[in-house]
């Protein structure tokens, strides 16, 4: 059987989840630039195992070697949840602990975990990702299980979203040349090209239709954290309560613009059930779901995860004194990498 690894022990032997087409085919190059090394150096054993569509995890989970200690996802937001609902789903390795190298663009669950030094670079938010597997640092985190009616169970680390301001920032990749103007502008584009109102129309936990502007539901750190956006009746309404807010938060994650905005988001009990009344997508960590009657439950002990250590470096030069000296060679190795 698969091998039990306990929190802060180091690990040996794991597998490496790539998908080479994450973060728009850079993926690839990124990991083999600066994870391969890190890995190589550290004296972890591992096999990288490259992704070819959704849910291709669920299927390579059969062939996992019996050594195994840990899964390791390399990529991004939808990567990730692939591949936590498949470890979840097999009862096989349902044990196993899950860390996750951030190649993706938005890599949600990683910039929550560095919580307050959302100024690191993409390589160090990589270094530090790596620092805690090779490290063994284990910690239950919590996910949320969605199960709807028909179907089977989805786990998300991060977020559901479903309404306005998700379908506004499907536009912002679209701007790409035009810098640091292109959320604005995508807030424009999106307001002058729909059909106002848009809004959404659901019920919550059983109770009457509600008509919504957007709907928003993550996992907190005691319970489900909640945020429902009032109507929003016209382009301008909307520029006003949201594109504004989204915009002074461009260079947040995703979670930045989704939620704040007014009324803020409210803690809510352990399970919420969600039955839409309007046709459109859910966006679960970034992968699109057709909407459905769908319940979400909170869970906390379920998914073993790697995680930085705090307080977190706010560079790789600073966390030199702290680490053990096995790994003070391989960092005095990376900044020849950097350079």
């Amino acid at each position: 059987s698969l091998q039990r690894m306990e929190p802060e022990r180091t690990v040996k032997q794991i597998v490496v989840f790539l998908n080479n087409s994450a973060a728009e085919g850079r993926a690839a190059k990124t990991f083999s630039k600066f994870a391969v090394p890190m890995l190589s150096m550290s004296g972890v054993n591992f096999v990288v195992v490259p992704t070819s569509y959704e849910g291709h995890v669920a299927s390579l989970l059969k062939y996992l070697p019996a050594q195994t200690e840990a899964v390791v996802v390399a990529g991004g937001d939808g990567m990730l949840q692939d591949t936590i609902t498949a470890v979840l789903r097999n009862e096989r390795c349902k044990h196993l602990p899950v860390g996750h190298i951030p190649l993706g663009t938005n890599n949600t669950f990683t910039r929550r975990l560095l919580t307050g030094v959302e100024d690191l670079s993409h390589v160090d938010k990589i270094c530090q990702s790596i620092i805690s597997i090779v490290e063994g640092n284990v910690e239950k985190v919590p996910i949320m299980a969605l199960t709807p009616a028909t179907g089977n169970t989805i786990y998300a680390t991060s977020y559901l979203t479903w309404g306005a301001v998700k379908s506004s920032l499907d536009f912002i990749p679209k701007f790409w040349w035009c810098g640091g103007a292109r959320t604005l502008l995508a807030m424009l584009r999106f307001s002058a090209s729909t059909t106002w109102p848009c809004n959404i129309q659901t019920k919550l936990d059983g109770q009457g239709v509600r008509e919504l502007a957007n709907l928003t539901v993550l996992p907190g750190d005691e319970c489900l954290m909640v945020q429902t956006l009032p109507p929003i009746m016209d382009r301008l309404e909307f520029l006003q309560s949201v594109g504004l807010s989204v915009n002074e938060h461009r260079h947040g994650s995703i979670l930045d613009k989704l939620t704040n905005h007014h009324p803020p988001l409210y803690p809510h009990p352990q399970e919420l059930l969600i039955e839409p009344i309007s046709q459109g997508k859910f966006f679960i960590d970034g992968e699109s779901v057709d909407c459905r009657t769908i319940k979400i439950k909170y869970l906390t002990d379920t998914l073993s995860m790697f995680v930085p250590k705090n307080p977190i470096p706010r560079a790789i030069a600073e966390v030199l004194p702290e680490v053990p000296n096995s790994l003070q060679t391989l960092f005095h190795s990376l900044n020849n990498i950097f350079s």
